[in-house]
Order: C-alpha cells, then sequence, then structure tokens
C-alpha cells in the first residue's frame, strides 16, 4: 500500500518576513544574519519533514547564524524547544497581520 505524500505548504513572502523582519527567537539577536529555520527531523512526520523532505514553511523560526549552526549541529538547548521558538514567531506574525485567522 502506497501512502499519499502531504503537499507541503510553501509562502516564501513568509519565510522571507521571518528572516528580515524577526530579532533570532532563541538568543534575541538582530542582525543580518537571520534565516527562517525550518523544524529540524526529530518531530517528523508531525511537520511534515523527515529525510529528504523540508517541513512545512509554517513551520519556521528565526535563527541567527550561531543559533542556526547549533541548531543543524544537533544542539539540543534549540531542537528541544522548536515548537517554543516557532509560536514565538507565528504570534509575532499573527500580531502583525503576516498571518491571518480564516473561519467564521
Amino acid at each position: 500500500m502506497m501512502l499519499e505524500k502531504d503537499v507541503r505548504w510553501e509562502r516564501k513572502k513568509y519565510t522571507e518576513w521571518v528572516a528580515h523582519n524577526l530579532p533570532c527567537t532563541n538568543c534575541g539577536k538582530r542582525d543580518e544574519t537571520i534565516v527562517a529555520h525550518h523544524l529540524k527531523h526529530r518531530f517528523f512526520p508531525w511537520g511534515g519533514g523527515g529525510t529528504g523532505r523540508k517541513a512545512h514553511d509554517w513551520l519556521v523560526m528565526a535563527l541567527c547564524y550561531t543559533c542556526h549552526d547549533r541548531a543543524h549541529s544537533g544542539d539540543a538547548d534549540i531542537l528541544d524547544f522548536q515548537y517554543n521558538l516557532i509560536w514565538k514567531t507565528q504570534h509575532k506574525a499573527f500580531a502583525d497581520g503576516v498571518l491571518d485567522y480564516v473561519g467564521d
């Protein structure tokens, strides 16, 4: 039986906003090294990422070069708190009107 692959939610406009408008959600640094870091594989399959797959764009956090490097090096002090950092990023995006609630 073949499992259907999830359709990845991609929004370049959102990831660019995260990278260009927010401080690092881990250390608070504000500089030109901030990137939109996608949820790492340790939370697969809930985040849409995994081997050969990138997580959905709504699962990003703003990280400076140093914290981003630490995350990719397996630093548990960042990786274990990814969802907190993503929620912090999304909270700011909703407050600034970058993300919007859909519904009644």
